[in-house]
C-alpha cells in the first residue's frame, strides 16, 4: 500500500507520462521493495525514492537538519543505488501486484537518472544534490516535485531537464536557493552561460519572478492547444493499449501511442495546431516531417462522410505515401480524427516501420496517387519553434 506522499509522486508522474513509463513499488529479490517508484523509457531509466520524514523535536536546529536529512535525503540514497546494483543484475522487473515484468533496457546501453524526494522538512533547511559517491542524485522536496513534474510534463520533457542538470552540474559549482530556482535557469538560459563561467549563483525567487513574468504567461497561453494532443493520446491508450484489440494490431498501435507520448510539449504544440488547420481547411490529409529530437513523420487525415466507410485503409495508404514522399522517416504514425454520427470524437491510429521500400510497395504508392488521388499533389507541413 502506497503512502499518501508515495501516491501524490506516482499519481503526478502517472498524469505526466501515463501508464507507459511509470512503475509504482517494483519489486527486487525475495519480493523486496526496489524503490518508491520506476520510469522507463526506451534506454532511459529513472529510479525513484520518497521519503516523508517530520522534523525531530530536538530543540537544536543542527541535530534536527542532521536527523532529518539523515532519513529523508540520505536514506533514499541508499536505496537508489541498491535498486540501480539490482538492476544491474537482471533483464526485468516484477510490479508488485505481479500483473507482469517490465524489460530493463540493456546495462551498456542504459542511461540512468536517481531522483530522491524528500518530504517534511517545511523548507527549513537546503537540499543537497549531486553525487552521493556512486552517481548523481536529483534531490526534491513537495515544491520542486510539484513544479518540476507539472512544467516538464512530458517524459522526454523532464528527462531532458534532468540531463541538462546533471552535464551543467558536472563541472562547475553553484549556489541556488531551491530546485524550482534552478527550473526558472534552465527554462530561460538553456543553461549556456559560456566556457568560463565555473560558478553560478542564483538569487532567491527566481521561480516566483518567472511564474508572475510576462514571458510565463505568454509560454502558458501559447502551449494551451498541445493538451489536445494529450486528450488524443489518452483516448488512443484506452482502445489500443488498455483496450482488447488483437495481440498483433495492439502491438503495432502500442508503439505508435508510446512514440507520440515522447514527443516534447513544443513538439505536442506543433501536431496539435497542424490537425486542427487540417480540420478547419478540411483538407482530405496532411504530412508531417520529423519534428526536433524524432525521427518518425505524421499523417493527419481529418475524418468526414466522404471517408468514413474507407477511413482505415485510406489512412494505411496515406502513411505508405509519407514513408515514399519522406524518405528519412522510416516510421510513420497516422492519426485520423474526426466525429461520429453522433457527434462523440473518434480517433483512427496507423503505425509502418518500413526500413527498405519495395518495388511493390512504389507501385501501390504510384496507384494510390493516381486512381484513388491521395497526396497526388504532396507538401508536408511543419510549424514554427518557440520557447
Amino acid at each position: 500500500m502506497l503512502t499518501p506522499s508515495e501516491k501524490f509522486v506516482a499519481e503526478l508522474c502517472e498524469k505526466s507520462f501515463l501508464p507507459f513509463w511509470s512503475f509504482p513499488n517494483p519489486l527486487q529479490k525475495k519480493d523486496k521493495e526496489l524503490c518508491d517508484l520506476l520510469v522507463i523509457c526506451d534506454n532511459d531509466v529513472i529510479i525513484i525514492s520518497v521519503k516523508d520524514i517530520k522534523l525531530s523535536s530536538h530543540s537544536d536546529e543542527e541535530v534536527r537538519a542532521q536527523r532529518w536529512q539523515r532519513a529523508a535525503i540520505h536514506d533514499s540514497v541508499k536505496q537508489i543505488y541498491g535498486a540501480e546494483r539490482f538492476l544491474n543484475l537482471v533483464n526485468t522487473v516484477e510490479l508488485k501486484d505481479k500483473s507482469f515484468k517490465v524489460t530493463v533496457p540493456p546495462k551498456d546501453n542504459r542511461n540512468i537518472y536517481r531522483i530522491a524526494i524528500a518530504f517534511g522538512s517545511e523548507n527549513q533547511f537546503p537540499l543537497e544534490t549531486g553525487d552521493f559517491g556512486k552517481g548523481f542524485v536529483h534531490v526534491f522536496d513537495e515544491e520542486s516535485t510539484f513544479t518540476v513534474l507539472s512544467e516538464m510534463d512530458t517524459i522526454r520533457d523532464f528527462i531532458n531537464y534532468l540531463k541538462a542538470k546533471e552535464n551543467f552540474l558536472s563541472n562547475r559549482i553553484i549556489l541556488v536557493p531551491k530546485e524550482v530556482d534552478f527550473l526558472a535557469l534552465y527554462i530561460n538560459t538553456e543553461l549556456i552561460f559560456g566556457n568560463y563561467a565555473d560558478f553560478v549563483s542564483v538569487d532567491s525567487g527566481l521561480w516566483e519572478a518567472y511564474a508572475k513574468s510576462v514571458e510565463y504567461k505568454k509560454w502558458v497561453d501559447t502551449i494551451q492547444v498541445s493538451y489536445m494532443l494529450d486528450i488524443i493520446v489518452s483516448q488512443l491508450h484506452r482502445t489500443y493499449v488498455a483496450g482488447n484489440e488483437g495481440r498483433k494490431i495492439r502491438n503495432d498501435l502500442e508503439k505508435a501511442t508510446r512514440l507520440i507520448t515522447q514527443e516534447t510539449r513544443i513538439n505536442r504544440r506543433e501536431i496539435a495546431i497542424i490537425i486542427l488547420d487540417a480540420i478547419n481547411k478540411k483538407l482530405r490529409g496532411r504530412m508531417v516531417k520529423p519534428l526536433p529530437g524524432t525521427q518518425h513523420s505524421y499523417v493527419i487525415m481529418p475524418l468526414s462522410k466522404k471517408n468514413w466507410e474507407g477511413k482505415e485503409s485510406e489512412l494505411q495508404l496515406r502513411c505508405l505515401i509519407a514513408r515514399h514522399d519522406i524518405p528519412e522517416a522510416r516510421q510513420v504514425i497516422g492519426l485520423g480524427i474526426g466525429n461520429d454520427s453522433e457527434g462523440v470524437p473518434v480517433f483512427d491510429l496507423a503505425y509502418f516501420d518500413i526500413p527498405n521500400f519495395t518495388d511493390q510497395m512504389i507501385i501501390k504508392v504510384k496507384e494510390a496517387k493516381e486512381e484513388l488521388g491521395l497526396f497526388k499533389n504532396s507538401r508536408t507541413t511543419r510549424s514554427s519553434q518557440m520557447r
